[in-house]
């Protein structure tokens, strides 16, 4: 079994380009795809200020229902997808896609022959293998350990001087800084680790 990171340009005609409006300023995850013919649905998770004002916003193609008040699941009901669908037809199973302006990162699990047809089925498409390698069983980044570090980074934490202090941003997310601190120290931790695994 092998997991590979594979990044790929976000096609202008792609459903998920058409959320760019609403990415800007919430955390996307993709849950899943389902193919039928030449036809793709995707499942998303998308969390942001309010779930109310995601569903406003989305374009006809998708559908959504508020699973709090700052989440929604979403199904972009029907595209063709120039990546997901030679990746399921090689058999390989998309476990997630990192959404990142105008990238995608498709996280997806497979076996060596699988690995074998996807480079095929890819051929002619502009992509990049980021990683490739046995799953590691270590922690993959999770949901609210990305939302904090995305709009940390928005909001200017990181910058030199920082835009905010810890005190505010922790203000903002309804939590005591050292829970800020420590869950910004875990999620940094973890994307470092992912980043310079992908450079061995």
């Amino acid at each position: 079994m092998l997991e590979v990171q594979i990044k790929t340009k976000l096609p202008e005609n792609c459903a998920l380009a058409t959320l760019n409006g609403i990415m800007e300023s919430c955390v996307v995850r993709v849950e899943g795809f389902a193919r039928k013919e030449e036809v793709v649905k995707g499942l998303l998770k998308v969390k942001g200020k309010s779930a109310d004002e995601i569903l406003k916003n989305l374009p006809s193609q998708c559908e959504g229902v508020p699973v709090s008040s700052k989440e929604a699941k979403v199904m972009i009901k029907e595209h063709t997808c120039l990546f997901a669908i030679p990746i399921l037809e090689s058999g390989c199973v998309i476990t997630g896609v990192d959404v990142n302006d105008s990238e995608l990162i498709w996280n997806i699990v497979c076996d060596d022959e699988g690995f074998l047809s996807l480079l095929k089925n890819l051929e002619g498409v502009d992509f990049e293998l980021i990683y490739k390698g046995k799953p590691t069983g270590k922690d993959e980044i999770t949901y609210r350990e990305e939302e904090i570090l995305k709009i940390a980074l928005e909001k200017g934490y990181f910058d030199f001087p920082k835009r905010i202090r810890l005190e505010e941003l922790a203000k903002f997310f309804g939590i005591a800084p050292s829970t800020l601190s420590e869950i910004l120290r875990r999620g940094q931790k973890k994307v470092l680790e992912k980043y310079f695994k992908s450079k061995i």
